[in-house]
């Protein structure tokens, strides 16, 4: 999800944002929640891409909590195409497509 689609550029949301601080969600079955940074593919799949930037999105924080650690088909469409760009290890592909948790 975008902060565009959750409603979170408007002057309170940029305001938040330049301080370092999460925006409130305005748009969508989550507003009033706070936006939240998840890690695409779990840090426990795969350690290595635990601060890249291409491995963060921002979604609700209530539907980040729910989804955990969870492996699913489209974690595993974006190790593979990592993998293919250079930007996930061999170990870490193996790592995401041998991980037993599913969405």
């Amino acid at each position: 999800m975008t902060l565009e689609r959750l409603g979170c550029l408007d002057a309170a949301g940029m305001d938040k944002l330049r301080r370092g601080n999460a925006p409130t969600i305005t748009l969508g079955p989550y507003a009033g929640d706070v936006a939240s940074v998840d890690h695409i593919i779990p840090r426990s799949a795969a350690e290595e891409l635990d601060e890249k930037i291409y491995n963060l999105e921002f979604m609700p924080s209530k539907l980040n909590a729910q989804k955990g650690a969870k492996i699913g088909l489209r974690q595993r469409q974006l190790a593979t195409a990592w993998h293919r760009s250079g930007l996930l290890s061999e170990v870490g592909l193996r790592a995401v497509s041998c991980v037993d948790r599913y969405d």
